[in-house]
């Protein structure tokens, strides 16, 4: 007996879910050892720094504290699409074994769930609003974003170190 096209369209949405999560989770692999470097030769580089206050080891040149601004915005920009990717990657894997139970998959409850649990999984507050944006508007439409201050700080992870998740 054939299957459903249903289920087909199912299963190869499922597959290409479980595809685009595990390039998403390759690509957060091969960065973390490049990032954990990068942060290991700074904090090498400002040590003496620390050490020795009395001397001063790094001039106070307006040119390197231009320099040294700029790495900080950097890395602090890359540490932001890294949870960001995190969250896609995290998020794919939900949908798709939500997609992988059809008794959640055809309830509308099930996945008025999985979109709160989604919200509440997001660190960032652009996060929240833009997935409001073009998810959650499909129950009821127009739901706004309230943005309190405690709601647009981010959320960091001290264990994993720079916010990553």
């Amino acid at each position: 007996m054939a299957q459903p096209e249903a289920d087909i369209a199912v299963e190869n949405c499922r597959a290409w879910l479980e595809w685009a999560a595990a390039q998403v989770e390759t690509c957060l692999a091969d960065d973390k050892p490049a990032c954990d470097q990068l942060l290991a030769s700074l904090a090498k580089m400002l040590a003496p720094a620390a050490q020795d206050s009395a001397a001063a080891v790094l001039p106070a040149d307006s040119t390197v504290i231009q320099k040294m601004s700029a790495v900080v915005v950097a890395v602090q920009s890359h540490d932001r699409v890294m949870q960001r990717l995190t969250h896609v990657a995290e998020s794919l894997r939900r949908l798709q074994e939500h997609l992988g139970d059809e008794r959640q998959a055809q309830s509308a409850e099930s996945w008025r769930t999985l979109r709160e649990k989604q919200m509440r999984a997001f660190s960032m507050a652009e996060e929240r609003a833009l997935f409001l944006r073009i998810v959650a508007h499909g129950d009821g439409g127009g739901q706004e974003m309230p943005l309190s201050p405690e709601e647009t700080i981010e959320i960091f992870m001290p264990e994993s170190g720079l916010g990553r998740p």
